[in-house]
């Protein structure tokens, strides 16, 4: 008989974002292995269907805001699991998803694994007004007062946060990294003549093109990248920025920071790009800039250096340990570290002092783990 998986997720796709990205991947080889597989989400957008059902996956979406999901996701899940006795386990997420989860494996006498991405606690208040930034402080330290039968981290970061944080006992935490698609990010499968002719499309031909792509969270470092801008344009070079929220109020605060400073075509923005694109753009950059202030995995970095890129980034952390390749480690919250790498570029992109060597994060390791677990 084939397991039967619920995932409790407070967002799945067509929802954009990383972690839906993340588990889009993992739940797609999960279904190769003739898992079923539920999936209870938010219904962010009234145009996503309430409920879909495909062959060996059935999705239900309920509540358009993560709060209203996780209300919501408690009722739904006891339906479900009602209706579809075979389900072996539940498998959710911080943040949203985890509270129903655990109730539900409660009542239901169903195994609960919980992937926890990232462990901010007082890093809250770097990222949020002080009220919010307690708000939040609060709702994770309620998230781990619930109890799950297995932890999974994506980091050694996330691991050792969760421990010294939280306590949690080192016999209910696994670390499995995050999977990277190599085969989709190697270079050589985009074609010289995309390249070029992306190049030439947006009028980046003999210039030195830095790139921003991923949200623009207060932890992505943004604000100090946008600081510099008026220092790092130069004739021969040129900074795109790529946003994959489109809807956040952040992004668009980001976005007038930017054209504040009337840089005009040396500093183009662009909101969405399909994967295959962005992938294109990557490969059409000459370096790219990640200066995190925090990461639980930094999928943006592992992406990066997997279709050699430059990449300028900051020593803290996950990021050391998901990259590779050349790579340019400055200190986080810092704009004139910032300036000097970008301008004295010369002196590091492709530098062996800056090379790192080779690993590897497969998707093919990473299932076969949390398949381990789920057994």
């Amino acid at each position: 008989m084939n397991k039967h998986i619920l995932f409790v997720l407070d967002y799945y796709l067509p929802h954009k974002g990383w972690s839906e990205t993340v588990f889009e991947a993992f739940i797609s080889r999960l279904l190769i292995k003739w898992y079923i597989i539920s999936v209870l989400t938010s219904r962010s957008d009234s145009h996503f269907p309430a409920q879909e059902n495909k062959e060996w996956l059935h999705i239900y979406r309920v509540g358009k805001s993560r709060l209203a999901f996780m209300f919501l996701a408690f009722f739904k899940g006891i339906k479900i699991l009602k209706a579809h006795k075979d389900i072996s386990l539940i498998h959710t997420s911080t943040y949203g998803g985890a509270i129903p989860a655990s109730l539900l494996g409660k009542i239901f006498h169903k195994r609960v694994l919980l992937t926890v991405h990232e462990i901010f606690w007082k890093l809250r208040r770097n990222y949020k007004w002080i009220w919010r930034g307690r708000l939040y402080r609060f709702f994770e330290k309620i998230i781990f007062w619930f109890s799950y039968d297995v932890y999974h981290c994506v980091s050694l970061y996330t691991m050792n946060s969760l421990r010294l944080v939280y306590g949690i006992p080192d016999k209910k935490i696994t670390m499995i990294h995050n999977g990277v698609d190599t085969h989709f990010r190697n270079p050589e499968e985009v074609s010289p003549f995309d390249v070029k002719s992306w190049k030439n499309k947006y009028g980046r031909s003999n210039r030195f093109v830095i790139t921003y792509y991923g949200h623009a969270g207060k932890s992505k470092g943004l604000d100090y990248l946008v600081s510099a801008l008026p220092e790092l344009v130069t004739v021969d070079s040129k900074l795109l920025f790529v946003f994959n929220l489109i809807e956040s109020k952040r992004t668009e605060h980001i976005k007038r920071q930017i054209r504040k400073y009337h840089l005009g075509s040396s500093v183009q923005i662009f909101d969405g790009f399909e994967k295959n694109e962005l992938r294109t753009l990557i490969a059409s950059s000459d370096m790219i800039v990640a200066p995190s202030l925090s990461e639980w995995f930094g999928s943006v970095h592992a992406e990066s250096v997997a279709m050699k890129k430059p990449l300028l980034t900051t020593y803290i952390a996950s990021i050391p340990e998901v990259v590779r390749g050349n790579v340019k480690f400055i200190p986080p919250s810092s704009k004139r570290e910032i300036i000097h790498a970008i301008l004295e570029r010369d002196q590091w992109i492709g530098s062996p002092e800056y090379t790192i060597p080779s690993k590897e994060f497969s998707w093919t390791a990473t299932v076969k783990d949390i398949i381990k677990e789920y057994h």
